[in-house]
C-alpha cells in the first residue's frame, strides 16, 4: 500500500466514492478510497436514496439539477445501473399559506431550471383518481424527483473512480 498520497478519502459510503470520483474526473491522479469493512457497508446500506427538490434553496436546488444528471451520465460511464429512478414528487396543500410556500419553492425551481407543474384538485383526481382531493386548494408537482439506490449509486461512483485511477483499498 502506498504510504503518500495527493489525497486519502476515507470511508467508502455514497460520500466517500463520490468524493473520489469527482476528484479523479477533476485530474486528481494520486488519489486513495479507504474502507475499513466493505463498500457501502455503513450508513450508506440503510439510506433511504430518496432527491426531493421541495423544501430546497437556490444552491441545493443547482445540486438536486446536477445529482439528477449525473446519476443519468454516471450509468452511461460505467455501464453500472445507478438505480436511479423517476416518479415525480406531488407535494399538495390545504392551506393557502402552504400554497404561498409551494410558490416559494416554484421560484427557485424556475431559476434553476428545474420542470414544475402547478395542479388543481381536479388535476390530481385525473391523474391520481385515489387521491382526496375534496379539501385541497392545490398542489406542486415536480415531474424529475425520485429516488436512488444508495448502493448501487455508490458501487457505480467507485467503479468511475477505479476507471480514473483511484485506489480503493
Amino acid at each position: 500500500m502506498k504510504t503518500h498520497v495527493k489525497a486519502l478519502v476515507v470511508g467508502g459510503g455514497a460520500v466517500g466514492a463520490s468524493i473520489a470520483y469527482h476528484l479523479a474526473r477533476a485530474g486528481w491522479r494520486d488519489v486513495v478510497l479507504l474502507e475499513r469493512d466493505e463498500l457501502t457497508s455503513g450508513s450508506t446500506w440503510h439510506a433511504a436514496g430518496l432527491l426531493p427538490l421541495f423544501n430546497m434553496g437556490y444552491a441545493t436546488s443547482h445540486i438536486h439539477d446536477y445529482s439528477v444528471k449525473f446519476y443519468k451520465t454516471l450509468e452511461e460511464e460505467t455501464g453500472l445501473n445507478a438505480g436511479f429512478s423517476v416518479v415525480g414528487n406531488l407535494r399538495m396543500a390545504q392551506s393557502q399559506a402552504r400554497m404561498d410556500e409551494f410558490q416559494l419553492y416554484a421560484s427557485t425551481a424556475e431559476t434553476v431550471g428545474i420542470p414544475y407543474e402547478w395542479l388543481t384538485p381536479a388535476e390530481i383526481k385525473e391523474r391520481w383518481p385515489l387521491v382526496r382531493t375534496e379539501d385541497l386548494r392545490g398542489a406542486l408537482y415536480h415531474p424529475t424527483d425520485g429516488y436512488i439506490n444508495p448502493a448501487d449509486v455508490t458501487m457505480a461512483m467507485a467503479k468511475g473512480a477505479r476507471q480514473r485511477g483511484v485506489e480503493i483499498v
